[in-house]
């Protein structure tokens, strides 16, 4: 946990990414439910930018200048910004002592490695919108859907079940909120940078939208009833 908190915590720096690659088009991000997003929890002053910090963490888990934690950072190019944003974070953590090979490769093969044999160290992809907790459930559960993170927390799948179970807004908001300080905070299964750099909008008079798990807009199908 300590090397997760040195990296994904205060080894990189999610402003200068959203500045940089993003142009800045875009917020520092931890959480998966963005701003806007019905439960979302701002972890920026939680996890600030801090690489004497994160230098301090890696010491205590073994790593230093003469046993520097190695390992492969996998991304595709079928989204610009990827490998800009994956040559970013090597670059930052490099300060903090850590050795980072980036991996970009065609997203066909990524998603076959990501999704079905599972063969990376860490991978950085672009998500989609989600509206809440549950949204991007489907990412994490280990029983059902793409389970991207490849974790077998079985404590992910209980809260997951208690978002599903919820019988009250208030108890739906609690589930979604220990939901993200769980995944993102606690163990950093899953984590993101910045939001995304453009806007979508729901409005009464688009017809025919299909939400496809946030990660395509199908135009071919819609249609404005004006």
């Amino acid at each position: 946990m300590r090397v997760r908190k040195a990296i994904l915590g205060y080894g990189i720096d999610r402003q200068a990414i959203a500045k940089t690659a993003l142009l800045g088009q875009a917020q520092p991000l931890w959480s998966p439910v963005p701003p806007g997003g019905l439960d979302h929890i701002d972890f920026g002053e939680q996890f600030p930018y801090d690489p004497n910090k994160a230098k301090a963490l890696l010491k205590e888990a073994g790593f230093d200048a003469n046993n520097p934690l190695r390992y492969t950072l996998m991304t595709h190019g079928a989204e610009a910004a990827l490998p800009t944003i994956a040559t970013i974070i090597k670059t930052q953590l490099a300060k903090i002592g850590v050795e980072v090979t980036v991996e970009v490769i065609d997203r066909p093969i990524f998603l076959r490695r990501q999704n079905r044999d599972r063969d990376w160290d860490q991978n950085l992809n672009l998500s989609g919108a989600v509206l809440d907790s549950y949204t991007v459930s489907r990412l994490i559960d280990t029983r059902a859907g793409a389970n991207t993170p490849n974790h077998q927390d079985l404590h992910v799948d209980a809260l997951i079940d208690r978002l599903k179970e919820a019988a009250t807004d208030e108890a739906y908001l609690k589930a979604g909120h220990d939901l993200q300080q769980y995944v993102v905070a606690e163990t950093m299964i899953y984590q993101s940078l910045t939001t995304l750099p453009f806007i979508q909008a729901a409005r009464a008079s688009v017809k025919g939208y299909e939400q496809l798990n946030g990660f395509k807009i199908r135009f071919e199908t819609m249609w404005l009833d004006r």
